[in-house]
């Protein structure tokens, strides 16, 4: 369940400060981004080679796994899959930032870019 969440420049989401403008509008606490944000429409596939273009706060970005990781060291959850759930839901970790809030579990889907940049990597 990788904390990934494509952008798209029509949405206006153009540079590394857009993004941060985008978290204070959905109501992050300092503008915190926890996902790793990828442009969809910059996302390029060319025989064997992946190019893509992405932004990382790397100040929120280690927060999920920070909690996750307090999670597995005292004990509370032993399964990590349900710790990332509860910490994405907590946090309201998306997919993607426009649309629906709610996080949206990777299907898998060949079409997807997500899951291209996923097996590529």
């Amino acid at each position: 369940m990788p904390r990934v969440a494509l952008v798209r420049e029509a949405d206006g989401i153009v540079a590394p400060n857009s993004t941060i403008e985008l978290m204070r509008d959905l109501g992050r606490p300092r503008g915190d981004m926890y996902e790793v944000a990828v442009w969809e429409d910059i996302l390029t596939v060319d025989g064997t080679e992946l190019f893509f273009t992405y932004t990382v706060d790397n100040q929120a970005v280690v927060i999920p796994e920070t909690i996750d990781a307090v999670r597995a060291l005292s004990g509370t959850v032993t399964d990590a899959a349900v710790s990332i759930r509860r910490t994405d839901e907590t946090l309201g970790v998306r997919r993607g930032f426009l649309g629906d809030p709610a996080p949206v579990p990777i299907q898998g889907a060949p079409n997807d870019p997500l899951e291209i940049i996923l097996t590529r990597m």
